[in-house]
């Protein structure tokens, strides 16, 4: 691992991060994260009426005296989140996106790692699958290798091929593309994601930047996804047109996300890493 992709810095905030999820962990191993059920960490929950089988151990015996009645202490549980990230890798990712992308991912997997949650890490959509699988703060140095290793972005179904793969249950799933593919090709992703997970979150990666020329001029198209050019002569009316339909396909897929109970948190990538993460996921109460 390079300090010019992963800084210090980053890793340093990382580790004081912590991934939130509002329902019960699915790990099965013990963590930091408190699961809402009973179990025999020295954290207290609450009390609860003694019934038969319950471990006698466990009876409050000054309120038994005060009371006459048996009571248990109940002990909160601490299990592992599950913290599982889908990148898109194909070809619109390419260039800077990229780069900050696979940046973003390393946050959300030292995060988890440091916590001493179960990551889960896998690339979709290009030209080969990349899956990664591990838990604990000795394994961070390997993930970040394994992200800077990763092959250059080159398909085009990301949201297909993360639909047809193997989704094993998580407490928290993000999901890092650009959207960029038709809305309707992402409802059976979202459909499988909410079935395989607690919570879902979609990180949107968009570029403030205008890609649409602001005057008419003669330009060339080129597909980020399937790399066909058309050569087109732009009008005023074009423009606006183009822009239109650009809004309209991000509002589908907002939609369709509100429709699927998933998050959705707009990246824009002049905007670090470091930023998005410790101020707008903190924000958005996906952090602490």
């Amino acid at each position: 691992m390079t300090e010019s992709f992963f800084p210090t810095t980053a890793a340093a905030v990382t580790a004081r991060l912590r991934h939130l999820a509002r329902t019960a962990p699915r790990g099965m191993r013990h963590g930091r994260n408190a699961s809402g059920r009973s179990g025999t960490s020295p954290d207290f929950s609450d009390f609860q009426p003694y019934a038969p089988g319950d471990d006698i151990r466990n009876v409050d015996w000054n309120i038994y005296a005060r009371t006459d009645q048996l009571f248990i202490k109940r002990f909160m549980d601490e299990r592992e989140l599950r913290v599982s990230v889908i990148l898109d890798a194909s070809r619109s990712m390419g260039g800077d996106r990229w780069l900050y992308a696979r940046r973003l991912c390393a946050m959300l997997g030292m995060m988890a790692l440091s916590a001493d949650d179960h990551l889960v890490f896998m690339t979709a959509g290009g030209p080969k699958p990349s899956v990664f699988s591990a838990k604990g703060v000795r394994n961070r140095s390997r993930f970040l290798g394994h992200l800077e290793q990763l092959q250059p972005p080159g398909g085009n179904s990301f949201a297909g091929d993360a639909a047809s793969e193997n989704l094993l249950g998580a407490s928290v799933r993000y999901v890092v593309t650009d959207g960029l593919e038709p809305t309707e090709s992402f409802r059976p992703l979202l459909r499988k994601l909410r079935k395989s997970a607690g919570e879902v979150r979609m990180i949107l990666l968009k570029d403030d930047i205008p890609d649409i020329p602001e005057r008419g001029s003669d330009v060339r198209f080129v597909d980020s996804e399937t790399g066909k050019a058309v050569d087109v002569s732009l009008t005023a009316a074009a423009i606006h047109r183009q822009q239109a339909l650009s809004e309209r396909h991000f509002s589908e897929l907002a939609a369709l996300c509100r429709e699927y109970a998933v998050a959705v948190l707009e990246a824009e990538e002049q905007d670090g890493v470091l930023e998005l993460v410790s101020k707008k996921m903190r924000r958005a109460g996906w952090v602490r």
